[in-house]
Formats: structure tokens, C-alpha cells, sequence
């Protein structure tokens, strides 16, 4: 269980940069990781990761959407990649979907781990926007 309070440690911390320093879009893409965090942590408290979960897939392709959209509406690169980090994602799910031989262990860590790269660009995104001179709004 002390894997999942770092994650929610460095998920706050991420929130709470975004929320300081960030602009308008870091700000809801912090607000898009916490939700889909929490609704998995509710969701499926307790995964068993040996078929496709689909709970997870579902908010995952949420968040998918929502970097997307978050992509769409600025000049800026790090939406692309936050975006890109969650298609890797979907497709680890779509992969277990496709062949149910892959191990519980792999998948699992995929889905989890993959959460730490987008919480770092986020984090990168916030405290930059203030040097960018980007209006909080």
C-alpha cells in the first residue's frame, strides 16, 4: 500500500503546483489525473488485472479524451505528450483485450506506472507557465 500513497503523494503535489503556478489548461489537466485517480481507487479498489478490466479502460479513455481536448486547445507540446503517455495506456489495455495471455503482473504495472510520466509533464507544463508569461484564468 505505500506504492499507492507515493502516487497519491506525487498526484497531489502535482495538483497543488498546478493550481499555484499553472494556468488554465495544467490546472484541468491535474484536475483530469486526480479525478480519474479517485474514481479508480473507487471504483475497483482492489483490481485482479488477469482479464481486461474494464472500469479502468473506461476512465482511462476519459482522461484520453480530455488530454485530447486539452491538446486541441493550445500551441503549447506538453498536452501532446500527456495524450501520448495515456494512448500507451489504452492500448495496454486494448493488447490484454486481444491476447488474454499476457501476464496479470505486466499489465497492472503498465496501467499504474504509466500515470508517473504525465504527472511530470504536468508538473513541467505548471511551473513553466509562469515564465511563459501565460495569464492565469
Amino acid at each position: 500500500m505505500w506504492t499507492v500513497a507515493a502516487y497519491y503523494g506525487v498526484l497531489l503535489m502535482t495538483v497543488a503546483v498546478a493550481m499555484w503556478r499553472g494556468g488554465r489548461l495544467e490546472r484541468w489537466a491535474a484536475y483530469t489525473a486526480l479525478l480519474a485517480s479517485v474514481f479508480t481507487s473507487v471504483l475497483v479498489p482492489h483490481p485482479e488485472w488477469t482479464n481486461i478490466e474494464t472500469q479502468i479502460f473506461v476512465i482511462d479513455v476519459f482522461a484520453l479524451m480530455s488530454f485530447w481536448f486539452i491538446a486541441l486547445k493550445t500551441h503549447r507540446f506538453w498536452p501532446y505528450w500527456i495524450t501520448g503517455w495515456q494512448l500507451i495506456a489504452i492500448f495496454g489495455h486494448v493488447q490484454k483485450l486481444m491476447f488474454s495471455e499476457i501476464l496479470e503482473r505486466p499489465y497492472a504495472l503498465l496501467s499504474m506506472y504509466i500515470s508517473y510520466p504525465i504527472l511530470l509533464v504536468i508538473l513541467y507544463a505548471s511551473g513553466s507557465a509562469k515564465r511563459r508569461g501565460e495569464v492565469r484564468a
